[in-house]
């Protein structure tokens, strides 16, 4: 039942790129698998599209939406052509999220597209029970991340059982053979709560999306909070599933009575 399952609404930020947006609008379709999903274009004053038909970039997008889920909704940003407000956009969509009872949110940008089948019933469980949780990355991992190996307990709508995650933490406390990495925020994707932003602030606005980036991840590892604030969080698996090995005797067995 989709009551079971908090509303998640997907903001897919755009700006003026027509046909990799339908591509990224194709790929959700057939790709991402949760059961309470919104849709809300966020674009950034894109007006025409960017292909010489001269149609409303936005209006094409919510056609395409409109193939498999007519309720799709949007927003337009009065930035100026030249300028960039990414950090404005998306907390435009993030506020009516909040303002239509969704605490939980994902962002997509409109030149990323899923390549396989993405099950956001984990990441959207631990965010609505946990209030350690508030942002979990999507995005590939790169070396001289730091992260700690944690494990949660789904709720009953999932199973009850244990699930690994990675979470990130800010200081190295062995040495590191590569570059420390310190952008532990990557926006390229993620799955994130409300509770994350009213903690560490909001995307920065006015500028463009790489600074919008960097600036949120200085915001989270430069606060008082510390380590005690909700986590930046990417997810493994259940527990010993994501192993290519089971048990197949118990705990009880001969050598464990030796």
């Amino acid at each position: 039942m989709l009551s079971e399952w908090p509303p998640v609404w997907v903001l897919l930020a755009t700006y003026k790129r027509t046909k990799t947006a339908l591509g990224t609008i194709e790929s959700l379709h057939k790709y991402l698998e949760y059961p309470n999903l919104h849709f809300h274009i966020c674009d950034d004053g894109s007006g025409k599209t960017d292909d010489g038909t001269d149609r409303w970039h936005v209006g094409v997008l919510a056609d395409k939406f409109s193939e498999f889920y007519p309720d799709v909704t949007w927003h337009e940003m009065d930035t100026k052509p030249g300028e960039f407000d990414t950090g404005g956009n998306i907390n435009r969509g993030i506020r009516m999220a909040r303002d239509n009872g969704c605490s939980i949110h994902m962002l997509v940008f409109d030149d990323f597209a899923l390549l396989r089948e993405l099950d956001i019933r984990p990441h959207a469980d631990l965010l609505d029970i946990n209030a350690n949780a508030g942002f979990i990355r999507l995005s590939y991992l790169v070396s001289g991340l730091a992260s700690l190996c944690v494990g949660y307990f789904s709720s009953q709508r999932l199973g009850g059982g244990g699930h690994n995650w990675l979470r990130f933490i800010r200081d190295w406390s062995l040495e590191n053979p590569w570059k420390t990495e310190t952008y532990l925020i990557s926006t390229q994707p993620y799955v994130a709560h409300l509770r994350f932003f009213e903690a560490y602030g909001w995307h920065p606005e006015h500028v463009n999306p790489g600074i919008a980036e960097t600036e949120l991840g200085g915001q989270y590892l430069r606060s008082s909070l510390g380590e005690n604030g909700p986590q930046v969080l990417y997810y493994i698996g259940p527990f010993t599933t994501h192993a290519p090995w089971g048990h197949m005797a118990g705990r009880a067995n001969y050598y464990a009575k030796i």
